[in-house]
């Protein structure tokens, strides 16, 4: 009989091993039938449970993760739009992503049905609810990368984007017109392709063709656009430029306006990034193809459109595991995106392997198979071994259960072992020692190997079957990556050495503990691990004790560690006997002050340790996050340091973020005195209170917590790790490379360990006098912020622990309105739900700032707020018959300290509440200026919180009702005051007195509305004045000159203004209406006195300068006109007439002369002259002669010319 007979390996659904996300754009049909028949598992459904974790993270199952992902981008969810699914290398990450895409991007199909099908077999419940969500089947936008592909990012999802509308047949011409480079490039080929053909094949190669070039253009492919940009460089002697909102940000966000809601093609866009670890490693590998800056644009974009588009990465473990993936040089780069990247929301995907493989093992000969598993004995001794030597098994309740486990692993994953299903489940979870390929592919492997065999009653694929030669190829990789220690690297070294001498049933034991080695197991004994190797290599004990004992003893390549319990490979490396006593040596160099040093410099970067969280915000109804502790790493001789730095950085904390407690960690070595130390840090603690002017008694959240050493074994670890980490040579790190990862994780994992036992010894001191019960480390420092900051107040302001949360701008939007004085339940009430609900919950339920009517209360309910309201009263009025100045720095940094413990967002609010609630009662004064809220507003709070140094510049100052009254009656008479110079004068008075009566705030406004006046009101003065001496002085200059032309025009400009004064002559003094009455009229007199002799003067000397005489001529008649001396105008203009039409018959009688001799010059009479031009040049004798009558008898010419003229004719005539 043959595996073949009785099952069958449903390879085809294993697509090659591997489903590629990029099907969706290649091959739709492969990516549909790969959808379709994904395998979903559920908590009801062969999945996990509630209680199933995998370290630190509670596992999630596929099913939940997919309505998870369903209820956030089709839901009202408020969520951050990010979501990273971490599951191990070929666990089927792209395979769910496939099939996200196809149910997202086409809900109405066929093929979204099935996949809802297999959900709800999954789990109903699930099922039911996915299908709700889809009633309005409107699809997303699905872009889908593939990261496992070297590409421009922005480029490819913008290529991605315009494939999906081009292909839906959408108009994209809005997202062209963000990008005109392309369509230029694209109008460019189209016109000139033919002609600079031979241009486009050199750069594109022969097979590309037009078409081509042009939808990749369209498609806003980059390459495609640098290659016609050279061409058109070459051709039009500049590169095509870029123009418009070039930005992957702007894009997407047209996109989403454009494309995206109610009524609207699509619901959203939803990114699905696979592979999104490999891609952050190429990302700074290679920035000038992945461009520069692109992930954290990506970050950026989608988290600025939050409400419309989602992102979701799949990556094989945790993204700081990918930093010591690459080279050191680029790490600072990788670690920029990984700490922003790291923030979001992360999930871990159970693989769920058993139900995979029971899907894809069809089941041909049941009755077969029900007499295989019969033939298998001790399954429920194998089932309790299990559960003993895996001890995370008991986190997954598939395997716990005895009739599960019996149905799916033993049944349906027949003919696999129990425990080769369990090590194939723990090489993919574990995301490491599977690099190139899926733990299903190792599966088709080795059933394509044996199916054909033949098969024994009771016999099955035990796990040593699966350790081929491509596993062990994978174990090398994941070493060489520094992962998973070093066995591989010995079995190698081991199996090269003993080829030919090592039998097969050494070889298989050496592949059990290679195999055993890298999942890991537990046992308690050299007997219970004779017994696993059993189970891993299907050996009889006799014969696997024997080949174990063989290679322990013979080829001394096997070595017992008591320690841990199990057998190690020793390979061509030293023993490791030999490696920990050269570790011991090299360590034993460290002196004690050396070591305390060096745990002071380097275990925050061991540890990975930075802040201590506290529940201390939760318990107090504070949503801000700065109810932490900055953790501290110190040494005796650094001690007095780190406290002073402590203190300063304390003083300093007013952000929301900003941790407001320190906790400093000291190492105190075996040689110092315990209570010596104890009294030399309260001393110290105490004196840097006092040298920063903190009162001892209040005290400030600075907690130092001694880690005594007595006797040295936390320096000894500390000392060898050092030793691994910098002091081994590399000749050093190449003989010990089989261990040096191993201790380095084993030094940690026991230093970690042995802090936390020293910290349990509470040895703790801290900055107050305030006593402080010892209890857990987590109690006291709650304590500490308890007793320390015992007067805070509520602030339950939600939003500002997630990017989406817009907190930061609803809070400033609160205190600008608290300022201006227009926050009210009324104005809250008309405000978006958001900060509607924010407002309700903070302003009115937790503090109780408003009153029945809804208006603001001058003190609120909240006791605590209320305390703070009266502390500041008091501080602007320090005695009853004295006001003085509040500066709102020192205001600020009060709220800030200790007892209060606000931050530069709560305090913010409550300095506005304050002043917002009084303004009408306080002058604001920056830099002894004073000034309004609303010109200082802008300056102040420029981003969302208030600025300290604008604060520090501010001071605000109650203003008496006596003030109030007599600044009233100034701005009362000046508001009546008409005339321009009364203003002025009023201005001036209100100048005088702001200098010993500052402006009241609530009449700041009326007085900067007059004193605007008053500046119209000079510059109309000064237009005045001016217009006045240029009238006067073109007066006296015409009259001194008896230039009647510049003497009108200056009494026309007095014309002209005091038409102007007339018409507003309330606003003019009748003083300044006379002056220009009297000089007006003394200039009308003098031009009619001086007009008869100087218009008949005016004359011209020729044609050519007629048009400007008549254009001044104009200009002096209309002046005159203006002036109402209307004969003058009538004379002048009589007289330009005249003046014209001599000049013109003078220039007839220059062309008539000159016509004559040009008749004479040319008339010449010979031989061959004929009567009929004979005739003619009579005749036009006869014409010039009447002509020289005519202008004689109009105008006396000089009579030489005329004679002369005549005299010429009558020679001619003869």
């Amino acid at each position: 009989m043959k595996f073949a007979d009785i099952v069958s390996l449903r390879d085809d659904l294993l697509f090659n091993g591997a489903v590629q996300i990029g099907w969706l754009e290649h091959d739709l049909p492969q990516a549909e039938k790969a959808a379709k028949h994904y395998v979903f598992h559920g908590p009801d459904y062969h999945g996990v449970s509630e209680n199933d974790y995998d370290g630190s993270h509670r596992l999630v199952d596929t099913a939940s993760f997919t309505l998870d992902i369903l209820r956030r981008i089709y839901g009202d969810s408020t969520d951050e739009p990010f979501e990273l699914a971490i599951a191990g290398y070929g666990t089927g990450k792209s395979h769910l992503g496939v099939t996200l895409a196809c149910l997202c991007s086409q809900p109405k199909s066929a093929v979204s049905k099935e996949i809802l099908q297999n959900l709800s077999m999954a789990d109903a419940t699930i099922g039911r609810e996915a299908q709700g969500l889809f009633k309005k089947s409107q699809p997303f936008l699905v872009v889908a990368l593939n990261g496992m592909q070297d590409f421009d990012l922005n480029s490819e999802i913008i290529r991605q984007v315009l494939r999906v509308l081009n292909q839906e047949g959408h108009d994209t011409s809005v997202l062209e017109n963000l990008r005109p480079r392309f369509r230029t490039a694209q109008v460019f080929t189209e016109s000139f392709y033919e002609t600079l053909k031979s241009d486009y094949q050199k750069q594109f190669g022969m097979e590309n063709s037009f078409e081509n070039i042009i939808e990749s253009l369209k498609g806003q492919d980059e390459d495609t656009f640098h290659r016609v940009s050279l061409i058109y460089e070459q051709k039009m002697g500049s590169p095509i430029h870029a123009v418009g909102q070039e930005s992957l940000h702007d894009f997407i966000r047209v996109t989403k306006e454009t494309y995206c809601g109610p009524k609207k093609a699509f619901a959203g866009i939803l990114i699905i990034f696979d592979e999104f670890g490999r891609y952050l490693e190429f990302s700074v590998q290679k920035p000038h193809v992945a461009g520069s800056g692109a992930l954290q644009q990506l970050f950026e974009c989608v988290q600025a459109n939050g409400d419309g588009v989602f992102l979701l990465g799949f990556i094989q473990y945790e993204l700081k595991a990918y930093i010591s993936r690459i080279a050191p040089e680029l790490r600072d780069d990788l670690n920029r995106y990984v700490t922003r990247y790291d923030a979001v929301k992360k999930v871990r995907l159970s693989t769920n392997l058993e139900t995979l493989i029971a899907n894809l093992l069809e089941k041909r000969d049941q009755a077969r198979l029900e007499e295989q598993l019969t033939a298998i004995q001790g399954i429920d001794d194998i089932q309790k071994n299990m559960q003993a030597w895996f001890p995370d098994l008991g986190n997954y309740s598939l395997w716990m259960g005895k009739d599960r486990f019996r149905k799916i692993v033993v049944e349906g994953c027949w003919p696999l072992h129990p425990i080769s299903t369990w090590i194939l489940y723990k090489l993919s979870s574990a995301g490491k020692s599977l690099q190139q390929r899926s733990a299903l592919s190792l599966l088709a492997e080795v059933y394509s190997d044996f199916s054909k065999g033949t098969i024994e009653p009771g016999n099955m694929l035990v796990p040593i079957d699966f350790c081929s030669e491509s596993l062990i190829g994978e174990f090398l990789a994941a070493e060489r990556y520094g992962q998973q220690g070093a066995t591989a690297n010995a079995y190698e070294t081991v199996v090269a050495k003993y080829e030919y001498q090592l039998r097969t049933e050494e070889k298989l034991a050496l592949k059990a503990v290679l195999l055993s080695t890298k999942i890991g197991v537990k046992v308690e004994s050299k007997t219970d691990y004779l017994e696993l190797l059993r189970q891993f290599s299907g050996l009889d004990l006799e014969l696997i004790t024997e080949a174990v004992g063989s290679l322990e003893r013979e080829y001394g390549v096997l070595e017992w560690n008591d320690q841990l319990r199990q057998y190690e490979i020793v390979g061509e490396a030293v023993p490791r006997r030999t490696f920990l006593d050269h570790l011991e040596r090299k360590a034993a160099l460290v002196d004690s002050d050396q070591r305390a040093s060096i745990f002071a410099q380097n275990y925050r970067k061991w540890s990975g340790q930075d802040l201590y969280n506290t529940d201390f915000g939760t318990k107090n109804n504070i949503a801000t996050r700065e109810w932490d502790y900055k953790i501290q790493f110190s040494n005796v001789s650094m001690i007095k340091l780190q406290i002073d730095y402590a203190v300063k950085m304390w003083l300093e904390a007013r952000e929301i973020d900003q941790p407001r407690g320190y906790l400093i960690y000291c190492y105190v070595g075996p040689e110092s005195k315990l209570d010596n130390i104890k009294d030399m840090v309260a001393g110290l603690l105490q004196d840097s209170l006092g040298e920063n002017n903190v009162d001892w008694e209040i005290g400030a959240p600075i907690v130092v917590i001694l880690l005594h050493d007595a006797d040295g074994y936390l320096g000894q670890r500390v000392a060898e790790h050092w030793v691994l980490e910098e002091q081994m040579s590399d000749e050093e790190k190449a003989k010990f490379h089989n261990f040096i990862m191993d201790k380095s994780n084993s030094l940690k994992l026991d230093m970690e360990n042995h802090v936390s036992k020293l910290e349990r010894e509470r040895y703790v001191l801290v900055a107050t006098a305030k006593p402080i019960q010892p209890t857990r480390l987590s109690n006291m420092l709650y304590q500490v912020f308890d007793v320390i900051y015992y007067e805070r107040t509520p602030f339950p302001f939600d939003g500002f622990s997630t990017a989406r949360g817009n907190a930061a701008k609803d809070c400033q939007t609160f205190t600008r309105q608290f300022f201006l004085g227009f926050l009210d339940r009324n104005w809250l009430m008309t405000q978006a739900a958001q900060q509607k609900n924010r407002g309700e919950k903070v302003l009115d339920n937790a503090w109780g700032v408003f009153d029945n009517d809804g208006s603001l209360r001058l003190k609120p309910r909240d006791e605590s707020l209320r305390k703070i309201i009266e502390l500041l009263e008091g501080l602007l009025q320090p005695a009853e018959d004295d006001s003085g100045p509040l500066n709102l720095g020192y205001a600020m940094r009060l709220l800030c300290s200790p007892p209060y413990g606000f931050n530069i967002a709560s305090a913010g609010l409550v300095l506005a509440l304050f002043i917002g609630k009084r303004r009408n009662n306080l002058n604001m004064i920056r830099n002894q200026q004073l000034i309004s809220v609303e010109a200082w507003l802008p300056d102040a709070l420029q981003g969302n919180f208030l600025n300290l140094v604008m604060l520090d510049k501010t001071d605000v100052v109650v203003v008496s009702q006596e003030t109030i009254s007599e600044w009233e009656r100034l701005l009362e008479d000046w508001d009546t005051e008409e005339t321009y110079s009364g203003k002025i004068t009023f201005h001036n008075r209100a100048l005088k007195m702001q200098n010993t009566i500052p402006i009241p705030q609530p009449l700041y406004y009326k007085y900067d509305n007059l004193a605007n006046r008053a500046r119209v009101a000079q510059a109309k003065i000064n237009d005045y004045e001016n217009t006045l001496d240029d009238a006067v002085n073109k007066i006296h200059a015409g009259s001194e000159k008896s230039k009647l032309n510049l003497l009108a025009w200056g009494a026309f400009i007095l014309k002209e203004q005091l038409s102007s004064m007339e018409m507003e002559n309330t606003k003019w003094t009748s003083a300044q209406i006379q002056t220009v009455q009297e000089n007006l009229a003394s200039a009308r007199l003098k031009t009619q006195q001086m007009f008869p002799n100087w218009y008949t003067r005016q004359t011209v000397r020729g044609i050519e300068n007629l048009s400007d005489f008549k254009r001044q001529m104009y200009s002096v008649g209309r002046n005159l006109t203006s002036l109402g001396l209307d004969e003058e105008q009538k004379l002048l203009a009589d007289h330009v007439e005249k003046i014209e039409s001599n000049v013109r018959i003078i220039e007839e009688l220059k062309q008539t002369t000159s016509n004559i001799k040009q008749m004479v010059d040319n008339s010449i009479i010979n031989d061959s002259t004929t009567m009929e031009t004979l005739n003619s040049w009579l005749e036009q004798v006869q014409v010039f002669a009447r002509g020289l009558g005519d202008a004689r008898m109009k105008i006396v010419v000089v009579e030489r010319d005329v004679n002369d003229a005549k005299r010429m004719l009558a020679l001619f005539q003869k």
